[in-house]
């Protein structure tokens, strides 16, 4: 497992990534928080930033699938 940030209007949210692949995550977050359909995911030491669509919740994990043509380096722009 890793850790990771959710990004969105300018509130970020720590999670763990469950598991991933080519398409999506499973991600735990640790708190309450509500999270949008859309949001922006890193994920510790690595160097892109994947839009998330939200596929599904059930209390604090959540389901997402990457929108690969919005991956973007965190500091540089579209990757």
């Amino acid at each position: 497992m890793k850790r990771g940030t959710i990004f969105f209007r300018n509130t970020s949210v720590d999670c763990v990534v469950l598991n991933i692949s080519t398409g999506g995550a499973g991600l735990a977050v640790e708190s309450d928080v509500a999270v949008p359909f859309a949001f922006d995911l890193e994920i510790e030491s690595e160097p892109i930033r994947r839009h998330c669509i939200l596929v599904w919740r059930l209390e604090r994990r959540l389901g997402v699938t990457f929108e690969f043509e919005r991956m973007q380096r965190p500091d540089s722009g579209p990757v």
